[in-house]
């Protein structure tokens, strides 16, 4: 279903144009959530959600990171399984902040200071900035994320129901875990949450689910960052490959992406 209307934690979030036409989408009516789901009846009904299209959003955030607080506009564009270019724009002038991944390289620019980053293996660095680790697609399961949708686990997870949400939790042999919450209503994100062997927790999300999320809160505390997103208009999109491919601009630094 497709509704009309998503510090180095910055480079997830962040106008869009000149790769295709947009296109709307009726929003149907989303069932009442139960008071209690099944979980394992959920957890299927997640995974088994058509492949979306490509889609595109609007949204308003504001990022907080070492004590410094930013409030910008942005557009998304997602394109599954492990597609998307973030923007991030102040009040006036170019986007200020841009991250693209085309499944295989992530790449980022922040124009304050004038710095290009490159990462060759997509899967690797969103997992570790996710806490996804080894075992998951990142680039995948940041794609998802980014749409608020399941993504899926490497391994049958651990079920269990709290209300009207399901958790499914993947732990890994080192004692990490991925934990997804899904919604009753919509079978969407509702919440996520990583840690690491020792019980750190590496990342959360809260989502306002919906047929596209109507909100996003993202939180990487290691890093000491966070970022609120309120989402406008999601719209079906046609977007070419070079959306997804930065170059590096002209004049830039080359700067190194740990995370």
């Amino acid at each position: 279903m497709i509704g009309c209307g998503w510090g180095r934690a910055t480079f997830v979030l962040g106008a869009l144009t000149g790769f295709g036409a947009f296109a709307g989408a009726c929003k149907p009516v989303a069932p009442a959530a139960p008071d209690v789901v099944d979980p394992a009846a959920l957890y299927a009904r997640a995974l088994a959600e058509p492949a979306s299209p490509a889609m595109y959003a609007t949204f308003d955030a504001v990022v907080t990171s070492g004590g410094r607080r930013i409030s910008a506009g942005g557009t998304l564009v997602v394109s599954p399984p492990d597609r998307f270019r973030v923007e991030l724009r102040g009040p006036i002038g170019p986007a200020q902040v841009v991250v693209t991944c085309d499944g295989h390289d992530v790449r980022a620019y922040m124009a304050p200071k004038n710095t290009f980053y490159a990462v060759n293996d997509a899967d690797a660095a969103l997992g570790a900035l996710l806490g996804a680790g080894e075992g998951l697609r990142g680039a995948a399961v940041a794609t998802s994320l980014l749409m608020g949708r399941v993504p899926a686990l490497p391994a049958e997870p651990a079920l269990s129901a709290v209300g009207p949400l399901a958790n499914a939790t993947w732990t890994r042999a080192d004692n990490a875990s991925f934990t997804l919450g899904i919604d009753g209503r919509t079978a969407h994100l509702a919440d996520a949450r990583a840690t690491d062997p020792k019980g750190v927790v590496l990342f959360t999300g809260a989502w306002e689910p919906d047929v596209w999320p109507k909100a996003l809160t993202l939180a990487l505390p290691t890093l000491d960052t966070q970022a609120d997103v309120r989402f406008g208009s999601w719209n079906a999109a046609s977007p070419t490959d070079a959306a997804f491919v930065l170059e590096q601009p002209p004049g830039s630094v080359v700067g190194e992406l740990k995370f």
